[in-house]
């Protein structure tokens, strides 16, 4: 599905939703559910749900240890994501026109399918199970710490724009505002580990319980994945596409990537050893078939670079290329397995797809891979459904975990900087009224959330600089 077509289907969603609106708001049916329009939102609040929240909190040495932790985690989370955020605005600064041209539009800063370009319109399902989930754990949090803190919640709620945007735990603002520091800062710091502990559930399930149970079919064991391929090329043309797998060149077989690399494809790409209209014969596997000992003629890279240093050298069209058994292996355990690149890799699969079309989850990637163990008894679609959506219930808690610790106000983050800063600043100054401490904390938390603003919205602007 293209951008626009994302784009019609999204206009009309939201058109056939702000009809449904506005029919059951002439109609007095949403004030008589209790639910009462939030600008273009629906807010559904709620006084049920309090005692069960009440309840859970009643271990209030637990939860006073969990806050302070919350505490300490958040602000190492904090220094981390505005140093890579710094760090990445500085980096783009120095991008060349094309890859500029490359970096994804703000689209990608949009948690809509369909619209963002690493959300595809088909995992709408788990994007919304995924966000539900973030979601009601991130403000639940915050009410069971309002609670084990012994301050009033008045209520809990859900906005819906669509689907379910956004959860609230609606504590009494007077009284969080008049209570000691370090029982606010933990109230805030509750939502963004709870997201952080669903993240740890959801790696632990995905990694060490199902992809465990997953092994390479005999061929992939011995050959190399294909990512991408040129159009029109001579591996297309052959029968060569993403999801294959090279098993030998020239009756060489490859069952280690290097090898691949430093013999066929690299020289191929960057020197003379072969060149156009050279002949080579290939085996490879496809969906379930061998093909063995195809001939591929190569074209001229020239032709698809432009660049006159190329000319005259041999490309079959193979883009890129990946040992699949090493990245399963990062799958199985992406915390210790080539440590921290396993994990970046991990997180980024969604960009990949976006730039290479490689996602080891969806066909046509699983179908080199087999199901083994008691997990080999469920249906195949259903293992894979449920590993996606265990993969998009971490990915978007993190993103939801990281984002809200971010020294910016009206988030979390930016409410425990504040905390600090005044804490800080009421320490070195005692005498200091209340009034000056906070003109002190509003300056500082200003520039502050400017600068993490300007390093949010500067790789978007350079794009089209």
């Amino acid at each position: 599905m293209t951008v626009i077509e994302g784009l019609l289907i999204f206009i009309f969603v939201i058109f056939l939703y702000f009809l449904i609106v506005f029919i059951l708001h002439k109609k007095n049916l949403l004030d008589k559910y209790g639910i009462s329009l939030y600008g273009p939102a629906l807010l559904l609040k709620t006084k049920k749900g309090r005692g069960f929240l009440k309840k859970i909190a009643s271990k209030k040495r637990f939860w006073k240890a969990y806050g302070n932790f919350a505490i300490v985690f958040c602000f190492i989370a904090m220094v981390l994501m505005t140093t890579v955020l710094i760090w990445q605005a500085w980096a783009v600064l120095g991008f060349t026109p094309a890859q500029k041209a490359a970096m994804p539009g703000p689209e990608i800063a949009l948690v809509l399918p369909g619209i963002n370009p690493i959300l595809p319109i088909e995992y709408i399902g788990y994007i919304i199970l995924s966000l539900i989930i973030a979601i009601i754990v991130h403000e639940f949090s915050h009410g069971i710490l309002t609670f084990a803190g012994e301050l009033k919640v008045k209520s809990l709620g859900i906005l819906y724009l669509i689907v379910p945007v956004g959860a609230f735990v609606e504590p009494d603002e007077e009284e969080l505002k008049k209570t000691v520091a370090s029982k606010r800062m933990r109230v805030f710091a509750a939502g963004p580990l709870a997201n952080f502990v669903v993240v740890l559930i959801a790696i632990m399930l995905f990694s060490f319980v199902f992809m465990s149970a997953v092994q390479p079919i005999q061929p992939v064991k011995d050959g190399i994945g294909i990512l991408e391929v040129h159009a029109g090329s001579p591996a297309e043309e052959t029968g060569i596409k993403a999801g294959s797998i090279i098993l030998s060149v020239n009756g060489t077989n490859f069952s280690d990537y290097s090898s691949f690399e430093a013999r066929y494809l690299s020289y191929i790409n960057t020197t003379s050893k072969i060149n156009a209209n050279d002949t080579v014969n290939i085996s490879f596997y496809t969906d379930g078939t061998y093909y063995l000992n195809k001939q591929i003629t190569f074209d001229d890279r020239y032709s698809y670079t432009n660049n006159i240093s190329q000319m005259g050298k041999g490309y079959s069209g193979i883009c890129s290329f990946i040992n699949i058994e090493e990245h399963l292996n990062i799958l199985s355990n992406p915390i210790t397995e080539r440590f921290p690149y396993g994990f970046l890799f991990f997180y980024i699969l969604p960009l990949t797809g976006y730039f290479e079309g490689y996602n080891p989850l969806v066909a046509p990637f699983i179908n080199n891979y087999e199901i083994t163990g008691p997990l080999g008894l469920l249906p195949t679609g259903l293992f894979w459904v449920i590993v996606n959506a265990l993969y998009w219930i971490f990915w978007l808690n993190l993103a939801v975990g990281l984002f809200n610790v971010l020294p910016m106000i009206p988030l979390d983050g930016g409410f425990l900087f504040n905390d600090a800063v005044g804490s800080f600043v009421k320490k070195i100054k005692k005498s200091i009224p209340d009034e000056k401490k906070e003109k002190v904390v509003r300056r500082v938390s200003t520039a502050i959330s400017l600068i993490i603003l300007i390093a949010i919205i500067l790789p978007f602007i350079i794009k089209y600089m």
